[in-house]
């Protein structure tokens, strides 16, 4: 029940947490090609899951993106960080460490391009007392555009 009270309050007050500087903290884009899985050809989806089946049942590789976030400074030893994506799934927690990256899967960039899977997340950092203190939101717009705090960092 903490777990749905927490994140009421990190999404009720999202918008009045600022965001973390960027000289605390790194974000490197590891870019790569990957093949798809291929889905089970023996089912049949209908709506947004047949759309994705349709899409993940064609052959080749495709770009795949993960990111390493390092943090240069935390608000104290104990903080965590809540990763929660436009999706509408559970934020998750994490206990994170300075100078210690972490890496944030993203998946492949056309599905984020094409709305299919998350485009945005949110990363919040939140002290021993679990008060939000800074964030961190990367997003990827529909031409390609990749930012992080609203700075743009490139395009896929």
């Amino acid at each position: 029940m903490n777990c749905f009270v927490l994140a009421f309050v990190l999404l009720s007050v999202q918008d009045s947490v600022p965001f973390k500087p960027k000289e605390e903290f790194e974000v490197k884009l590891n870019y790569e090609f990957r093949a798809r899985p291929v889905g089970d050809h023996n089912s049949v989806n209908i709506g947004r899951e047949g759309q994705l089946q349709a899409r993940t049942s064609s052959g080749g590789v495709l770009p795949y993106v993960t990111l390493q976030i390092t943090l240069y400074t935390l608000p104290d030893a104990k903080s965590r960080v809540m990763i929660s994506n436009n999706s509408n799934a559970r934020p998750v927690a994490r206990r994170v460490s300075v100078n210690t990256p972490f890496e944030l899967d993203l998946g492949f960039t056309v599905d984020m391009i094409d709305r299919v899977q998350p485009h945005e997340y949110t990363l919040t950092f939140v002290d021993a007392n679990k008060n939000p203190v800074n964030r961190i939101t990367i997003s990827v717009d529909r031409d390609g555009s990749f930012f992080v705090n609203n700075e743009k960092r490139g395009r896929f």
